[in-house]
C-alpha cells in the first residue's frame, strides 16, 4: 500500500492577541501558500497522522511571521493547545519547483554514484550551509575508510539528480575520499 507522505511546511510558535490566533513560522520557500490553504494538517511531534485538521479563516503577515486564524479556534486557550504543532501538507499538495530543483526529502534515500560508474553510497541527509548545500553519504563498504563523504551540491561536482532512477551523478573532487 502506498502510505501517504507529509511535509512539514511550517511550526505553530505561540499564540497570538486573544481572539484565538496563532503565530506561524514558515518552513518552506513558499510561504504565500498559507495565504490560499482551506485548511491545516496539525501535527504533535513525528506523529504519522494529523491531530487535527482545522479550516483557515485568516491569514495576514507580521513582523516576519504568519498570524493564522482557524475556525472554532477562539480563545488564547484553545491556540495555546496548538503551540509546538507542526503543519504538514501531503506531498501531492507541494508547491511543483523549477526544472531542475528538488525538494530535500527526494535527495535523501538516492545512491550516489560517480561519472565514472562508482558506486559510494546512500545519501542520508542534506546539510544546507547557505553558500550550497552539502550532500552526507553513508559509503558503502570498501569506498572509504570515512564514516560519511560529504559532497558539495555545486554544478561541477553534482552532475545529475535522478530522483525517478534513484540516483545522483557525482564528479569525484581530488582528496574527496581521504
Amino acid at each position: 500500500m502506498n502510505e501517504l507522505k507529509w511535509i512539514v511546511v511550517g511550526e505553530v510558535v505561540s499564540t497570538q492577541g486573544n481572539q484565538g490566533e496563532i503565530k506561524v513560522i514558515p518552513h518552506t520557500e513558499f510561504p504565500e501558500r498559507f495565504y490560499t490553504m482551506e485548511k491545516l494538517h496539525l501535527f504533535r511531534g513525528d506523529d504519522r497522522e494529523p491531530s487535527g485538521t482545522y479550516a483557515v479563516e485568516g491569514c495576514r503577515e507580521h513582523k516576519g511571521a504568519l498570524i493564522l486564524k482557524l475556525v472554532d479556534v477562539d480563545s488564547i486557550s484553545e491556540a495555546e493547545k496548538l503551540r509546538k504543532m507542526l503543519i504538514k501538507v501531503p506531498v501531492d499538495e507541494l508547491m511543483p519547483l523549477p526544472p531542475g530543483r528538488h525538494y530535500i526529502f527526494q535527495i535523501i534515500g538516492l545512491e550516489a554514484r560517480t561519472s565514472s560508474g562508482q558506486k559510494l553510497g546512500v545519501i542520508t541527509d542534506v546539510l544546507q550551509t547557505g553558500a550550497n548545500d552539502v550532500y552526507v553519504i553513508k559509503p558503502d563498504v570498501g569506498v572509504t575508510k570515512l564514516k560519511e563523504i560529504l559532497i558539495p551540491v555545486v554544478p561541477h561536482v553534482v552532475l545529475e539528480i535522478r530522483p525517478d532512477d534513484g540516483y545522483v551523478l557525482i564528479e569525484l573532487l581530488e582528496g574527496l575520499l581521504d
